[in-house]
This record gives structure tokens, C-alpha cells and sequence, in this order.
């Protein structure tokens, strides 16, 4: 169902060219100023974990917002989060907690947030300069955008695939996949029950019900490991790639570098070779490096990524327990042990002064 479509003149579903169903498309972008609807997202990532949550989503149109060009309510159900940017702010709120968490400077990474993943751009601006391909399927015409692969961080088979109602020339579903790591990502949202610029959009962005709410008290990601600081380390049991066992008593006598890391973090990836060469520089001198995968479920895209790029590091799997001893919020994260087993720097993000501080440890 469609409402507030009434200016969209209703088309048979016939032969046409890709670029008259593109300019259609277009066209019923063009005319629309704020739009809400029904979402499903289907996720399934690399790991073979599927994220299934329906929700709702209402967007205004800002052409001259420069952060996202939209504002957004978005509210995902079964776990009652909720996403409000209003132009100037964004608010992640918990219906359940009754708490929000309120970001003054957005950024694109807010898109990220549970509920934000529900925003579709699609359904308000045209954002691709390659050409489609066009076909028919189950009465919607399908246009179909293949992009170039990234062989340097080894993803191929980029899609995205958006089915448009053969009435409004509108998306009913948008589906972006690729493969990485030799297996395939899946990103998929339904869309249904759509509402074209109506007056009572607006209503979605009054913050008054944030009333009730409480902040939520932000980490104080500054000073949360200062009490790990100079402390002896508890002594874990680590899984190994290979199937065994390694503790983190058995290094003691060394400077021990640990690496927080997940296949699909960007900054891990990118900061790994930089420890591989720490490695590789000071292994000689006294330095072990243990780099800890959180996932255990991504272990085989771990190991063709850590092959492709000629990584090797001693590779560990980590669990709750050692996330929760470690504090590990972020990722990267880098705990910097010395050789009598006391923790003495705690990096998140890959710093500098990492070496420096192990030349300093190894002297010691």
C-alpha cells in the first residue's frame, strides 16, 4: 500500500528501455519531501550470522544538510531501539531502559547505530553514476548495479540490486551483497507500507517523549583501564588457530604485545602489518605478540585474509571473559604487558608509541 501517490501516474508494467524506467525512478524521487515506511532488515554476513528485525523509518529530505541530506526516526523492533536525527543532533534511544545516548557532532558513522540501519537512501535520492541493467521479476522491474571489485582488501561480486514497484517506480526491496574473504554478505531491506509527503511526518521528530528518558552515562574511555594499569595480569587460557592451548603465563620473562582484532574492523586490518613488522623487528630481543580474533565464527575468513596478507602472527581466539577483564569496548585495542607479567599500557587504536614502549619494556 501506498499513500500520498496520487501525483504518480500508475504505469501497466511493459517493455521499456533501462534508462526510461531509471528517469521513471528518478522522476518519484524528485517529488518526494519526507516519506515513512515499514522495514524489514534480513542481514546475513560473512560470519553466517543472520541479523531478521522489522521496524519503521520516516525521512524528511534536507538537500543542504551536509552530514546525511535526510533527517531520520527510525525505530527497529524486537529489541526497541531507536534513532532520531532532527539536523543537528542525533539521539539513540532504549524505549525499554528509558535512556538515550545524544551525539552532538553526527557523523556517517551513526548510520551504524541498531535502528539507523534502517534508513534506505534509495528511497529518497538517486546515488549511483554507473549504469543498471534492467529486468522483469515477479511484476517489479529490477535494476541491477554491478561495481568494481577491491582486490586489495580482497572483495568481489559487488551488487546491489533494487526492485521498484511497476506503479510508483519506488523501491519495495534494495538488496547490496559482495563477497569477502570467499564468502558472501547479504544486506537486504523490505520495504512496504510507504507514506508520501504527509503533513504528520513531521510529528516523528518531536523530542518531547525524550522527557521521560534518562542519558545515558557515556564510558569514560579516558581513564576505564586505569585500574588495569600496573597490574598483574590474570593468567587466560587462549584457544589457538591451530586447535591448542596457550596461556598468558607462559610468557612470562617476555614483553608480551596483545592484539584485539575482528575480520570485518577496517582499522585491524589495517594496523596488523605494522604489528607484524614490531614482530618481526623485536621477537629477537624478547617480544611475543598474541592477536586475539574476538569471533571465533570468522576464524576461516580470519585465516584467508591473514594469507593474503602474508600475516603471520601467532593468532589466539578470545571469549567474553577475556573482553570483559580487558575492557575491550573498541577495537583495535593493544595491551602492552612487561616481562615480570604486569600490565603496563592499554592502546585503543594502533598508537606510535607502541614501539617506543616496547623498546622501553625490553630494557627493562
Amino acid at each position: 500500500m501506498i499513500i500520498g501517490l496520487s501525483f504518480l501516474l500508475p504505469t501497466v508494467l511493459s517493455a521499456q528501455t533501462t534508462g526510461e524506467v531509471v528517469d521513471k525512478y528518478r522522476q518519484s524521487l524528485e517529488k518526494i519531501h519526507s516519506i515513512s515506511y515499514d522495514v524489514r532488515q534480513l542481514d546475513t554476513f560473512v560470519t553466517g550470522t543472520v541479523w531478521d528485525y522489522p521496524g519503521h523509518v520516516t525521512l524528511l529530505k534536507e538537500e543542504t544538510d551536509e552530514v546525511f541530506g535526510l533527517q531520520y526516526s527510525a525505530f527497529k523492533k524486537v529489541i526497541n531501539w531507536g534513532s532520531l536525527y532532527d539536523g543537528k543532533q542525533v539521539f539513540d534511544y532504549n524505549q525499554e531502559d528509558k535512556t538515550y545516548v545524544l551525539n552532538a557532532k553526527p557523523w556517517k558513522g551513526d548510520l551504524g547505530a541498531a535502528a539507523a540501519q534502517l534508513v534506505v537512501f534509495d528511497m529518497l535520492y538517486y546515488q549511483d553514476s554507473i549504469a543498471p541493467t534492467l529486468s522483469i521479476k515477479d511484476g517489479e522491474y529490477v535494476l541491477t548495479y554491478n561495481y568494481p571489485d577491491n582486490k586489495e582488501h580482497q572483495v568481489s561480486e559487488r551488487q546491489k540490486v533494487i526492485h521498484l514497484d511497476n506503479h510508483s517506480f519506488l523501491p519495495v526491496k534494495v538488496v547490496s551483497s559482495q563477497v569477502h574473504l570467499a564468502k558472501k554478505q547479504v544486506i537486504s531491506r523490505f520495504i512496504s507500507n510507504l507514506q508520501i509527503n504527509q503533513p504528520q511526518h513531521t510529528d516523528q521528530f518531536d523530542k518531547k517523549f525524550l522527557e521521560a528518558y534518562e542519558p545515558e552515562k557515556p564510558r569514560d574511555y579516558e581513564n576505564m583501564h586505569k585500574d588495569l594499569i600496573a597490574s598483574q595480569v590474570k593468567d587466560f587460557n587462549l584457544e589457538t588457530f591451530a586447535g591448542g592451548e596457550m596461556a598468558i603465563s607462559e610468557k612470562t620473562g617476555k614483553v608480551v604485545l596483545l592484539d584485539f582484532w575482528e575480520v570485518w574492523c577496517g582499522p585491524c586490518v589495517q594496523s596488523m602489518p605494522k604489528v607484524q613488522d614490531l614482530y618481526e623487528t623485536y621477537s629477537d630481543e624478547g617480544l611475543e605478540v598474541m592477536a586475539v580474533l574476538l569471533d571465533k565464527e570468522s576464524k576461516d575468513s580470519a585465516r584467508l585474509m591473514l594469507d593474503h596478507k602474508k600475516i603471520t602472527l601467532p593468532q589466539m581466539i578470545g571469549n567474553q571473559e577475556l573482553r570483559d577483564y580487558f575492557k575491550v569496548y573498541a577495537i583495535p585495542q593493544y595491551v602492552l604487558i612487561d616481562r615480570q607479567g604486569k600490565i603496563q599500557f592499554i592502546y585503543q587504536g594502533y598508537d606510535e608509541a607502541i614501539e617506543e614502549n616496547i623498546q622501553q619494556l625490553l630494557k627493562m
